[in-house]
């Protein structure tokens, strides 16, 4: 049986996945799903416009999901060991739990953010940004 702090390592690493699949489905999705999933309204323009900016900006995101999902599975043992694995994993945790923890102090002056959507985005990624503490844990654990 997986450790605890093994599963919360898998859980951001499958949430990195989610993120990459989401982020390409936009691309064939379409206008509506960039503003669905909450794409600032320049890119929601560009996929109405047929423009580069929507499908290259949503590329890049994509690959710095998928190099999170990456480092998570390295930590975790089940790709190998990745460049500066244990600075990754810190870098990502922090990035993540900003993401999640300056969400709710920014919605009381802008209630546009008053939605599920990014009241559920917040929650995810500081789900994400435990489990990447927790891989930083146990890459550490593991000199």
């Amino acid at each position: 049986m997986k450790k605890l702090s093994e599963w919360w390592v898998y859980l951001a690493g499958v949430i990195a996945v989610i993120g990459v699949i989401i982020h390409i489905a936009a691309i064939f999705g379409g206008p509506s799903w960039y503003a669905y999933f909450g794409a600032p309204p320049q890119i929601v323009q560009s996929a109405r416009e047929g423009t580069w900016l929507a499908p290259v900006s949503t590329m890049m995101i994509t690959a710095l999901m998928a190099i999170c999902a990456a480092y998570a599975f390295s930590a975790l043992g089940l790709i190998r060991r990745l460049p500066l694995l244990r600075t990754g994993l810190a870098g990502m945790a922090a990035i993540c739990l900003l993401r999640s923890m300056i969400f709710w102090p920014l919605m009381i002056n802008h209630p546009e953010l008053r939605n599920t959507f990014e009241i559920v985005a917040a929650i995810v990624w500081g789900l994400a940004g435990v489990g990447f503490v927790f891989g930083f844990r146990l890459v550490h654990a593991h000199r």
